[in-house]
């Protein structure tokens, strides 16, 4: 049975989204970069992920948004977030998702990843099967 079926029924098939990267093939640290603003993303609209590295990784938070540079600098603010930076570097990616999909993606990602803090999402929305960052 493949991972996406579910006996019978057929789950569609995870979709890559292409999560941003920098021009190295690295993923951004959120609190390694001078300025957020340099990535050109205000009022780009899209999804985005948080997670930390170390000795126990995991994910922090997904979320939807019209304005991925305001998000990812409120997001830099957060205390509760920096507290990551520490146990292995706080990490960040975005796709530019069309709004009418963005809260099925981040519906998907919540439900598989079991993220830290909680994700805003509208919980109605079919969720979206996506690859996660790699």
């Amino acid at each position: 049975m493949g991972f996406w079926s579910l006996g019978g029924i057929r789950q569609p098939k995870a979709q890559d989204i292409k999560w941003r990267k920098s021009p190295r093939g690295d993923y951004y640290r959120l609190f390694m970069l001078d300025d957020i603003r340099d990535l050109g993303l205000n009022g780009v609209g899209g999804v985005y992920l948080l997670w930390h590295g170390g000795l126990k990784p995991s994910w922090l938070v997904a979320g939807a948004t019209e304005d991925l540079g305001h998000s990812f600098q409120e997001l830099a603010r957060d205390p509760d977030i920096r507290e990551y930076d520490g146990r292995g570097g706080v990490f960040m990616s975005w796709s530019p998702i069309k709004g009418t999909f963005r809260e099925g993606v981040v519906h998907f990602i919540a439900k598989h990843t079991n993220p830290t803090f909680e994700c805003d999402y509208d919980s109605n929305e079919e969720p979206i099967p996506v690859l996660l960052p790699r």
